[in-house]
């Protein structure tokens, strides 16, 4: 009798799709740091996507990501295309004069994400959490929207609940095993409904000129801060904090993410009260304290989702959460204060946890080869 074959050949070009997919995110997050940095006064550094740096962390990388861990759940080839047409949106931004090329790209993965978000629940089953993070994927598009029409205010806000929402579906679906009380699981859907309001309103107002840009600032930092206290109290990772190992290290980052958003949520309502440039702080607080602290949470249970690899646990790992923190209460205070050397500084502290992180995760995947 024949030994079965190790792979087949669609397995083979599966596994193409992803590390294609894979290579292309991280040099959308390389160029994506390399902007940021330039426009904090480090010269040198390429900026070929300067104007688009927010635009390519979101859309050419977190995107290219999402619709990555989407298509490997689902197994379905075409699936692919989505997370490919996200990245190659980032490679387009780089050139000279592409933004629209790039935001055409990104209209398309975005509608292909919400795509394989209706495929997964009309082929399997609909749930909460698969409805949310749908409806996080199509305030990515909404935000590719926003950004065509000139309101760089109203796509960020889109931009920030497509993330959000997108982790809040992930983090409730992990807590399906948990019996919630009735008021706490309708409270949840309330906070994703005020996300939502936020973000039309927000478009209404860059279509129409509806007068609804403040109340529309208003609802996002109040959904944000709620948000942050529901995941404080009822999700796992606070409760998982003095756990060993990877499991310790995702209670860790999460808890220090969900801390993060609703400093965000305060900074922005400090904004709208009229401090000085709070506002600017909290889109970094939730961008770099939240997010990467669910990126840095997350990585080491979504690598053996994606490419069948297992990082061995390096314990220096969780050093990256506390440079990252470190680094943005800089940021957070040299922004308030306008100490433009701080948020320099600041920034390039953000630069060295995303690459301690990744060479932790190096690390960890050749010591675990074997796995």
């Amino acid at each position: 009798m024949k030994p079965a074959a190790a792979s087949s050949p669609d397995a083979a070009l599966r596994r193409g799709a992803v590390a294609l997919c894979a290579l292309l995110a991280a040099a959308n997050l390389l160029q994506g740091l390399g902007g940021g940095l330039a426009r904090l006064g480090w010269g040198g550094v390429g900026s070929g996507a300067l104007g688009l740096h927010g635009a390519v962390m979101v859309c050419g990388f977190f995107g290219t990501l999402i619709s990555l861990e989407r298509a490997v759940a689902l197994r379905h080839g075409l699936g692919y295309a989505v997370p490919l047409l996200a990245a190659l949106g980032g490679v387009a931004a780089w050139g000279p004069g592409a933004a629209s090329l790039a935001l055409g790209l990104w209209a398309l993965a975005s509608a292909g994400l919400v795509g394989l978000y209706l495929w997964a629940g009309h082929t399997r089953a609909w749930s909460l959490h698969l409805g949310v993070e749908a409806l996080g994927a199509a305030c990515w598009g909404l935000g590719v929207a926003a950004w065509a029409l000139n309101d760089a205010e109203a796509a960020l806000r889109a931009w920030m609940a497509f993330l959000v929402l997108t982790i809040a579906g992930e983090r409730r679906e992990l807590m399906q095993m948990r019996r919630l009380p009735r008021g706490v699981r309708v409270g949840f859907v309330v906070v994703v409904g005020v996300a939502l309001a936020a973000v039309l309103l927000g478009l209404m107002d860059a279509l129409a000129g509806t007068a609804g840009r403040t109340a529309a600032a208003v609802l996002w930092w109040v959904a944000c801060a709620a948000l942050a206290l529901w995941l404080l109290r009822w999700d796992f990772a606070p409760r998982q904090w003095a756990a060993p190992q990877w499991p310790g290290h995702t209670a860790q980052c999460l808890s220090v993410g969900y801390g993060w958003l609703g400093i965000a949520a305060l900074l922005g309502l400090a904004g709208l009260a009229g401090v000085p440039t709070a506002t600017q702080a909290a889109g970094h607080a939730l961008w770099l304290g939240f997010v990467f602290a669910m990126v840095f949470g997350h990585a080491p249970i979504i690598l053996p989702a994606l490419a069948r690899w297992r990082p061995a646990y390096v314990p220096w790992a969780r050093w990256a959460i506390v440079l990252l923190s470190a680094s943005l209460v800089l940021r957070v205070v040299g922004s308030i204060a306008g100490h433009a050397a701080a948020q320099a500084w600041a920034g390039a502290g953000h630069a060295l946890a995303i690459v301690w992180f990744a060479l932790a995760m190096v690390t960890g995947l050749w010591a675990g080869r074997r796995t």
